[in-house]
C-alpha cells in the first residue's frame, strides 16, 4: 500500500461499497476504513488519522456535520468531503462554516470520486507520523507544543497507556514514537516489544525518569532508538527530532 488512508462514513453499507468501487485502481493502493455513523467515524479518525474522509451528512446518532466539527477540532488539517442527497443551502453553508473541504451530491458520478482520490494522493503533504504515549496529559502537552513549534509537518496521535498506543501503531504505523516507560494496562517496555514487531522502521524514543543503566540497556535491547529523561526541555526534544530527520534523509 502507498500509506494513503481513506475513511468512508455512511450508514448505508451499499453506499460505502459503491464508493470503494468508484475509487477504482486507487483502492488497491490505499487503506480503506469504514464507519456507519458519526461516533464511530470520530473514533476511527483518531485511531488512523486518514488522509481523506468521505462523510455522509444524514446519519443516526452523531450526524455528519457534528462528526465534521469534532474531527476538525481534533485535527484542523483533516481533509473531509461531505456526501449528501440534500440540496439545502443551510446545510451547505453550515458545512462550509465547519471547514468542509468539498461536497459530492448523491447519486455521485464514479469518475469524480476516482479523480478526487487521485488528486488528493498526489498533492497530500508528507508529514511525519507521530505517536505520543504517556499517562500524564501534562507531558503529552509539552511534547505536542514542542513539536508544533518545530519547522516540520507532524500528524500527532496521543495515547494514555501501552495497549492503546500499540493498537494505534497497528492501525497506522508511525514514523516517530514517544513512549513513556511507566503506564497503566501495559508498560512502555511491553508496548515497545509489540510495536517493534510490526513497525521495524519506526524511530522509538523512551520517556523516563529512570536513568539506570539496566533500564536504558533493556529498552535498547527491545528495539528503542533513543531515550529522554524527565523532566526534559524543549531543546532536548528538538535535538531528538533533528537527529531523526537527519537519519531519515
Amino acid at each position: 500500500m502507498s500509506g494513503f488512508t481513506v475513511l468512508i462514513v455512511d450508514d448505508s453499507r451499499s453506499v460505502r461499497t459503491i464508493l470503494k468501487n468508484a475509487m477504482g485502481t486507487q483502492a488497491r493502493d490505499a487503506q480503506i476504513v469504514e464507519a456507519g455513523d458519526g461516533d464511530r467515524a470520530v473514533q476511527l479518525y483518531k485511531q488512523h488519522m486518514p488522509d481523506l474522509v468521505f462523510m455522509d451528512i444524514t446519519m443516526p446518532g452523531l450526524n455528519g456535520l457534528e462528526a465534521l466539527e469534532t474531527i476538525k477540532a481534533f485535527d484542523p488539517g483533516a481533509y473531509v468531503v461531505m456526501l449528501t442527497a440534500e440540496s439545502s443551502r443551510d446545510t451547505v453553508v453550515k458545512a462550509k462554516q465547519l471547514k468542509a473541504d468539498g461536497f459530492i451530491a448523491k447519486p455521485f458520478e464514479p469518475g469524480r470520486i476516482a479523480r478526487l482520490v487521485s488528486e488528493r494522493m498526489a498533492q497530500r503533504p508528507k508529514p511525519i507520523q507521530v505517536l505520543l504515549a504517556d499517562d500524564a496529559r501534562s507531558i503529552r502537552s509539552i511534547v505536542r507544543r514542542t513539536l508544533v513549534g518545530l519547522p516540520h509537518v507532524f500528524r500527532i496521535r496521543e495515547a494514555e497507556d501501552g495497549v492503546q498506543v500499540a493498537d494505534m501503531a497497528e492501525a497506522r504505523p508511525a514514523d516517530l514514537i514517544f513512549l513513556d516507560i511507566h503506564m497503566p494496562n501495559q508498560t512502555g517496555m511491553d508496548a515497545l516489544t509489540r510495536i517493534r514487531k510490526g513497525s521495524p522502521e519506526a524511530h522509538i524514543v523512551m520517556l523516563t525518569s529512570d536513568a539506570s543503566v539496566n533500564t536504558v540497556s533493556e529498552a535498547k535491547a527491545l528495539g528503542a532508538n533513543d531515550y529522554i529523561l524527565k523532566p526534559f526541555t524543549a531543546d532536548q526534544l528538538a535535538g531528538i527530532v533533528d537527529r531523526f530527520v537527519a537519519a531519515r534523509g
